[in-house]
């Protein structure tokens, strides 16, 4: 949409209702930009890769989680 369109769309509004698109302009301009608030974010850190190498070496993951599964059906008693 061009800025034109929006200059004319805007002045048929009612008053009340140029003032909501007002008010919400400024909330926009005071509001960080989602790339700032991106790069503030905590990044997720892949230090627990290969955690379990060497707990079991014949562990294979189907068989981990038949014993996670069956920890959290003996936590249900």
């Amino acid at each position: 949409m061009s800025k034109d369109t929006l200059i004319a769309k805007y002045e048929t509004l009612p008053v009340g209702a140029q003032k909501q698109v007002e008010t919400f302009i400024e909330f926009l301009s005071q509001t960080p930009t989602p790339r700032t608030a991106r790069s503030t974010k905590r990044r997720f850190k892949f230090d627990w890769a290969g955690g379990l190498a060497n707990s079991k070496p014949r562990s294979t993951s189907v068989e981990l989680q038949r014993h996670l599964h069956l920890a959290a059906d003996l936590a249900k008693f």
